[in-house]
């Protein structure tokens, strides 16, 4: 008896599942497709013209196909955070979630939370509070006891890797930030000075009182912001770490060795080896202001206040909801990023989260093999190394010892995330509970090293991948890990996680790359002239392919150098079928627009727009040409294509 056809069809997919995976993937993908639009003549339109967020997505910040998937991962989270009704996920962390969460909703802060935790973490009489101006201040341990709640004072303290030894912690001791008083804009500053004047008030002071001493504390912000470079946010101008002990002696009036006794209070430290970079320009600036102010009663009011500007008391009692869920969640991503990106997993990934989390690590780690080993054929293929062993040895040693790091998953059990004291209903306390064990954490990373905090990269709301030069590895944030790119039906995942793994593959050898070794260290000269020039050459192209876009030739070389690696591995794997699917789910990463600068503040362009990373980079793939028959006249196919390795 013959079978009807659709029953065969059922047959081939029983004995064939590739057949089912791959019908999924095309309904999958043709959701957000433009059919009508010719594919040679305009390929980001043909695979995205029908896309689009909603309004509540738009809401949470979505403009393209990663924002669209963060912002549904908010909207699971606000949903579970905010229902009282939810059930609580099996941890103690994801309770004190919600519990931190909720209390943020609820926004009833005091002044009086911020001021007596100051006074007791310092020890120290405050004139404004005694209504006796005349009266002494010790500024040093106020300074450190709000940095130990997260506040910057006269400098921020952060713990980051040192730059010439990239696996290790130290402390830099940076400029403070000036972001409400904002940088000469008066209508910023009118209403800084406003908000001063109102917590002033609320601290007991008559109007004109109140008034005067918040035009006082503004210009003296403002002589603070002065000793400040516009560019020294770029980490790169500082000197080279140095010794605290150094340090102390060329500014001995900022007492730095009683800063750090007070912050490092409890923990094992050596005064003579704890390293730190400074800026020295702003702490010899600083350390001239402080001698000339006299003024006991605006050097503490101004730091008095700085807890509750910390914590943006009632800065936002007049926003709306969605804007306050955000807030509130950004609160949780910056104090308890472990367990909310383990909450985050779990709500995405559904009720068997770790085996689908570990089986989704798995496959990323057996993809970046593939993608190693397919990019050393291509380094050993490679014109740029012509009769040049030595220098194609060095490049194939430095893609050897690069290292993917995934984020692990945070232990549910007991109160790791949170620390020992369990969260409660008032929001004040548990923002400074909460910034007092993160500062714990960070001390314990600078003094006993990197290993003291596991968690890296626990960012839950980070959904791109960064390759580190003076680590010579990639870092998946465990947001990425939590988007449709990491599962196990994505397809195919070589154009998709694979291509984000492949563009960061190819920074290692990008412009910047090339100058640093196997182990991340600086290494100019280390390539001959020869392979220099010829990697020049090459990469050159894509400069006249992008329009002389020099500023962004890293990222556009990692683009179309990545894709065809990532396409390379994908024909390895699979062989020559689908590849339509490949293309498509590539550009769908791309989907939307690149324009998410909405506050008309210049900023600097490293990437280009998303058509040209879809239309440009595939254009530039023979492969593409043939996959979808566009002629040599079709934009999509260009006769001269770039290509390096």
């Amino acid at each position: 008896m013959e079978l009807p056809s659709i029953t065969w069809f059922l047959v081939l997919l029983v004995l064939h599942p590739e057949l089912a995976k791959s019908e999924e993937c095309q309904q999958q993908l043709e959701i957000d497709m433009d059919l009508e639009e010719m594919a040679c003549k305009n390929f980001h339109q043909y695979a995205c013209g029908n896309w689009y967020a909603s309004s509540v997505q738009r809401k949470l910040g979505a403009h393209d196909m990663r924002s669209k998937w963060l912002a549904n991962m908010k909207m699971q989270l606000i949903r579970h955070l905010g229902s009282d009704s939810s059930p609580v996920v099996d941890s103690s962390s994801s309770a004190q979630l919600t519990t931190f969460y909720q209390s943020c909703m609820s926004s009833d802060q005091s002044l009086r939370s911020y001021t007596d935790a100051l006074i007791r973490s310092s020890g120290t009489n405050f004139p404004l509070l005694q209504n006796n101006s005349n009266s002494s201040f010790d500024w040093i341990p106020v300074n450190a006891a709000l940095r130990t709640y997260g506040a910057p004072s006269f400098w921020r303290l952060l713990v980051l890797d040192n730059w010439q030894l990239a696996d290790q912690k130290i402390f830099y001791i940076l400029s403070p930030t000036f972001d409400l008083l904002g940088h000469g804009d008066e209508f910023t500053e009118f209403f800084y000075e406003r908000n001063l004047k109102m917590l002033l008030m609320e601290l007991g002071l008559r109007v004109r009182r109140a008034a005067q001493l918040a035009a006082n504390l503004v210009e003296f912000e403002k002589s603070l912001r002065n000793l400040t470079p516009e560019n020294m946010e770029n980490l790169s101008v500082l000197r080279e770490p140095q010794k605290l002990r150094d340090l102390e002696l060329e500014l001995p009036e900022l007492q730095l060795r009683r800063y750090f006794d007070t912050i490092l209070q409890g923990l094992d430290w050596d005064p003579s080896t704890l390293l730190l970079v400074a800026d020295i320009g702003y702490l010899r600036g600083l350390q001239g202001l402080l001698a000339k102010q006299t003024d006991p009663l605006i050097l503490s009011t101004w730091l008095l206040l700085q807890l509750p500007l910390r914590f943006e008391y009632k800065m936002h009692e007049d926003e709306k909801l969605s804007t306050q869920q955000v807030r509130c969640l950004d609160q949780l991503r910056k104090l308890m990023p472990g367990a909310l990106g383990r909450l985050e997993i779990e709500l995405m990934l559904g009720e068997n989260y770790q085996d689908v989390y570990d089986t989704s690590i798995q496959q990323t780690a057996l993809l970046f093999r593939d993608l190693k080993q397919q990019f050393e054929l291509s380094l050993n293929r490679t014109e740029v190394f012509n009769e040049d062993l030595v220098t194609r040895n060095l490049a194939v040693e430095k893609l050897r010892a690069m290292r993917l790091l995934t984020p692990r998953l945070q232990d549910p059990t007991g109160h790791a995330a949170t620390g020992a004291t369990p969260l409660g209903s008032n929001l004040d306390e548990n923002l400074i509970q909460l910034s007092l064990n993160q500062a714990r954490l960070e001390f314990r990373q600078a003094v006993f090293g990197a290993e003291a905090v596991t968690s890296m990269p626990s960012d839950p709301f980070s959904v791109n991948a960064y390759y580190r030069l003076k680590l010579n590895r990639i870092e998946l944030p465990l947001g990425l890990m939590a988007t449709p790119l990491a599962r196990e039906h994505h397809c195919p995942k070589e154009a998709g996680l694979g291509f984000i793994l492949a563009h960061e593959m190819m920074h290692a050898l990008d412009y910047d790359g090339i100058n640093y070794d196997a182990t991340g260290q600086l290494a100019n000269g280390q390539w001959p002239a020869r392979a220099i020039i010829r990697f020049g050459v090459r990469a050159n192209c894509y400069i006249d392919l992008y329009g002389n876009a020099t500023v962004a030739i890293n990222e556009n070389v990692a683009d179309s150098e990545g894709l065809r690696l990532a396409l390379d591995t994908f024909r390895r794997r699979n062989g020559t079928q689908n590849l339509r699917d490949f293309f498509v789910t590539y550009a769908q990463n791309w989907c939307g627009t690149s324009n998410a600068n909405l506050s008309g503040i210049p900023q600097m362009v490293t990437h280009s727009g998303h058509v040209d990373r879809v239309n440009k980079v595939v254009a530039n793939l023979p492969e593409f040409g043939e996959a979808f028959h566009c002629t040599t006249t079709s934009l999509m196919n260009p006769i001269n294509k770039c290509r390096i390795w």
